[in-house]
């Protein structure tokens, strides 16, 4: 049995409760969704949206990898998420002078990638569809999630440059890792620099870290891919068996954008069922 950190809990948490968000919406809704889309590609690098930008679409990531920036005044930026396939982008908005809806946050491609456009008319007529309950019990997921989120944002802002990127590490291995003889190999090829945007240190202080926790013998290298230790993962919330049967091992094929590739959603028991047709 997996003894959690007392500061990791929430990191468990937040993982378990976008994965019960996930699970809510069966296939079929996001099949009917997917075919109303219009798919883009994204090269590496490449701007998806910008802070301030309309915020009248949301995004679908088919394959691949994008970074999601907050920006900051000073001109830097905060990294708060490597999002991948089955995630949603865009949806996070605020209304401004002229009462529209913008983006908060922006985001880019950290790797090749394909995202599915989808219309936020079209995803409210969708939830007209749903039923009562299962309206009311997608409502429920949702604030549980935001719930988990902030928590863990606010233990995050307590901890040391080191015991943020140890977390940092693990649940990349959660979401972006497969099994290796040493741990799990994460399949993203991180830069200090990037590390550094996530845990809001400097460059060389991710440098130093990284030096001590492989000296440590807590982190392993692969050419520039990152192993992450079964001691390290059994030192906080997420311990490997977990990793291992989350069902979240991603594929070289879906994070690099080799393959289009639609991540599945498995079927629930609290999964939404439709209105009936009218005219049935």
């Amino acid at each position: 049995m997996n003894t959690f950190s007392s500061h990791e809990g929430p990191l468990h948490q937040r993982l378990q409760a976008q994965e019960q968000l996930k699970s809510y919406l069966p296939q079929l809704a996001m099949d009917e969704l997917l075919k109303h889309h219009t798919r883009l590609d994204y090269p590496k690098d490449a701007p998806i949206f910008l802070q301030g930008a309309p915020a009248d679409v949301t995004f679908y990531v088919l394959n691949g990898l994008v970074k999601v920036y907050c920006p900051k005044g000073d001109g830097n930026r905060v990294l708060l998420q490597l999002a991948g396939p089955g995630d949603i982008l865009g949806y996070i908005d605020s209304i401004g002078s002229e009462r529209r809806r913008t983006q908060v946050f922006e985001a880019q491609a950290l790797t090749r990638c394909t995202l599915a456009l989808l219309t936020r008319e079209h995803l409210r007529k969708s939830a007209e569809m749903l039923e009562r309950d299962s309206l009311v019990r997608g409502i429920e997921l949702i604030n549980t999630a935001w719930s988990a989120v902030a928590q863990w944002y606010a233990v995050f802002l307590g901890l040391s440059f080191r015991e943020r990127l140890q977390a940092v590490f693990r649940e990349l291995a959660n979401r972006f890792g497969v099994k290796d003889k040493r741990g799990i190999l994460l399949l993203p090829e991180l830069s200090h620099a990037d590390l550094a945007e996530m845990i809001q240190s400097s460059r060389p202080m991710v440098s130093r870290l990284i030096g001590e926790m492989v000296s440590d013998g807590i982190l392993g290298r692969r050419g520039r891919q990152y192993i992450v230790t079964d001691s390290l993962l059994s030192d906080g919330d997420v311990s490997q068996k977990e990793v291992k049967s989350s069902g979240l091992f991603a594929t070289r094929a879906g994070l690099h954008g080799t393959n289009v590739r639609v991540a599945q959603i498995s079927p629930s028991a609290n999964a939404p069922t439709l209105k009936r047709s009218q005219t049935a």
